[in-house]
């Protein structure tokens, strides 16, 4: 009988095991990694989404408790609270008109068959349609755009920052189809550049390089794209781009100097994109808070023509720079323009792409246009002045203030229209052109209950250097400086005394700088109370010290001597909190919102709705100035002057301040007449105005 056969022994080498026992502890350690960054991942989603909620509670049981308080209030302060809910009511109406779920149907139309219209342009679609895209607001605009163009688009590339996607689950409009097919990307770390996101450009681009002559391209830009657009050439790395950039900026190179650079060292930027997707035709599609015209030049102008010729190599040898960057980069900026295409030999006789249209979706003057209907289903009589402002806030709270005295002077027959055109002609914020003026001129029959100046644009708020972080943004900084300048212009023409004027400003995008609230309110009294409050504050404290220390030479008994010291030391806090919010040390310290927080429980802030109708664009600052005839918003009697002019005395600040007002400086020693010297020498003489 056969003997079975005995099994070779199998011989383990300890090395072997060694290292495949490293293999599977690292392969493991792997996947305990993924597991916990999207554990990590899902806990702070999740601590997110319960922040929006209680935020959303919050701002709900705020604006119940300030419905509480305005039902309690006298009759001349809830004249006070209709003026502020009528202006907050034509701001809301311009916000709510700029959102894409209400201006992208609104600008773009589809037949259902084969025709597309943008702004009057029409396009023949037929499955041709694709689309790209770079900026949170191109994300929110694309979901909106593929309902309405539905199965007409084929396929789609969105790059958004990150967590773009979470914000947009939390506005219901915004959602995308569940069977969407445009592609969100998050890209982006800290706000910079990443691989992920030259990596996504890229495959953009050589899907954008496909197309055909029958293909349409839909391509959208936001204002936060510029930094997203990132694909440097094939010969050049991200950090070297970078490195020459931040060069460029430290060496105080002008913005244009710097776009010149970046778009020399771009693959898609200074008409790029327009060269690989042709022969498809292209439509641009902005939202801006520059202008209603397109803003050729956002995010690089991956559409617009641009010769990429050495101009980029002479801005480095002006900053002395040339020597300071890779030969990689001396070779791409010292190359000649690119090669003929076929794209370049598209050039109209204005040096733009024969195939490349562009549109403006949302900007300022459609939310100007929507407030002024709502203002005039208020019977107001809306003007519809400019909505591409600029300048400081200063200058904007100047002008603002000489353009609504020019308006009630006009009214009043004290000025005529040419007076008003030389006032206005050379304005730095808001010039008038003598036909506008001649169009706006108002008069008696033009008045209904009122006038409502409609304005926009971006005040710039200068921040001195080293300045310490506090909160406030630029439409609070100007409610308050339109409140100091008007009551300037009221002490120069006693007859703006009878006209009850206010100012809203607030940002499209739901928060003004820093801050929660989106903008804030400002009128006569706003600024100048504060002013009467600090020195009876001051007047108590003194008297208290008084007091006290004739108490202390006369040698009265201790108890009285610690009551009068405990009414000393609670009139030195209140002192300092008034001081803390004087407007001129709140504005020279950028800290305009702890003023607005301190006085009339934080009615003069405009908070967000408490609905989903912020966020989602941002085409700049809307600005609403209310000029009212003959309205009293006394607490039960109308005050007269002393040449019998009725003057709207808007109800003073409450007397009492937030127990949050730190004292930031020590009290100065200021009489009653100082505090109008105060607001004297901080404003400065208004030009063009005569005594």
């Amino acid at each position: 009988m056969q003997q079975p056969r005995e099994r070779k022994r199998k011989v383990i080498d300890p090395s072997k095991q060694e290292e495949t026992a490293r293999r599977i502890a690292a392969v493991e350690a792997k996947r305990q990694k993924v597991i916990s960054e999207v554990e990590l991942s899902l806990k702070r989603r999740r601590f997110d989404r319960k922040a929006i909620e209680n935020a959303r509670l919050d701002m709900e049981e705020c604006i119940r408790q300030k419905e509480m308080r305005d039902a309690k209030k006298l009759r001349g302060e809830k004249a006070m609270v209709q003026i502020r809910r009528d202006l907050r009511t034509i701001i809301e109406a311009g916000i709510e008109s700029i959102q894409p779920s209400a201006i992208v149907p609104e600008k773009i139309n589809y037949d259902g068959r084969a025709t597309m219209t943008i702004e009057g342009v029409k396009y023949k679609i037929k499955n041709n349609l694709h689309i790209v895209g770079w900026g949170r607001e191109a994300g929110v605009m694309s979901t909106t755009f593929e309902r309405i163009v539905g199965k007409q688009l084929k396929k789609g590339f969105i790059v958004v920052p990150r967590k773009s996607i979470f914000a947009i689950w939390s506005y219901p409009k915004a959602f995308p189809k569940l069977d969407s097919r445009i592609n969100l990307v998050e890209v982006g770390k800290d706000g910079l550049p990443d691989g992920d996101m030259v990596d996504t450009t890229r495959k953009i681009a050589n899907y954008c390089k496909r197309l055909k002559k029958r293909d349409l391209l839909v391509v959208m830009l936001s204002r936060d794209s510029d930094d997203l657009l990132c694909c440097p050439r094939d010969t050049i790395t991200l950090r070297d781009k970078l490195r020459v950039l931040n060069r460029l900026k430290a060496a105080n190179a002008t913005p244009e100097e710097i776009n010149i650079v970046r778009n020399k060292l771009s693959a898609i930027r200074g008409g790029d994109l327009a060269r690989l997707a042709y022969p498809a035709k292209v439509i641009t599609l902005f939202t801006s808070d520059v202008s209603a015209e397109p803003p050729e030049q956002l995010g690089g102008g991956p559409c617009v023509y641009e010769p990429k010729d050495q101009t980029a190599l002479l801005v480095l040898m002006k900053y002395k720079l040339l020597d300071k960057v890779s030969q990689s980069v001396r070779e791409v900026l010292g190359a000649p323009g690119p090669p003929g295409t076929p794209a370049d030999a598209q050039l109209n006789e204005d040096g733009r792409y024969n195939f490349v249209r562009q549109h403006v979706i949302a900007c300022n003057a459609d939310a100007i246009e929507r407030m002024a209907r709502r203002a005039l289903q208020l019977g107001l009589s809306p003007l519809k002045l400019e909505s591409t402002c600029s300048g400081t806030v200063d200058e904007f709270g100047q002008e603002y203030a000489k353009l609504a005295s020019l308006m009630i002077l006009a009214v009043e027959g004290q000025i005529t229209r040419l007076e008003m055109y030389e006032q206005m002609k050379e304005s730095p914020v808001c010039s008038l052109s003598d036909q506008k003026v001649w169009a706006l001129f108002p008069t008696e029959d033009k008045w209904a209950l009122g006038l409502c100046l409609l304005l926009g644009g971006r005040p710039a708020v200068h921040l001195p250097d080293g300045a310490r972080p506090v909160n406030g943004g630029p439409n609070q900084e100007l409610a308050l400086c339109f409140s100091l300048y008007w009551c300037m212009r009221t002490k120069q023409y006693p007859i703006l005394r009878g006209y009850t004027v206010w100012f809203l400003g607030g940002s499209s995008h739901g928060r003004d700088g820093n801050t929660s609230a989106a903008g804030a309110y400002g009128y006569w009294s706003l600024a100048e109370d504060v002013y009467s409050e600090h020195e009876k504050a001051r007047s108590k404290h003194e008297a208290a010290l008084q007091k006290l220390r004739k108490l202390v030479e006369d040698k009265l008994s201790g108890s009285e001597i610690a009551e009068a010291r405990r009414e000393a030391t609670d009139a030195a806090e209140t002192c300092e909190k008034y001081a803390a919010v004087l407007p001129e040390r709140v504005l020279g310290e950028n800290n305009s919102n702890l003023f607005f927080s301190c006085i009339n429980d934080g009615d003069e802030l405009l908070p967000p709705k408490s609905g989903n109708d912020y966020a989602a664009v941002d085409v700049g600052d809307l600005h609403v100035i209310r000029i009212e005839r003959q309205r009293c918003n006394c607490s039960d009697d109308c005050h007269t002057d002393e040449d019998g002019t009725r003057s709207d005395r808007d109800r003073p600040v409450n007397r009492t301040l937030s127990t949050t007002a730190e004292p930031i400086l020590d009290v100065k020693d200021t009489t009653e007449a100082a505090s109008n010297n105060a607001i004297n020498e901080w404003i400065r003489p208004l030009p063009g105005v005569e005594e």
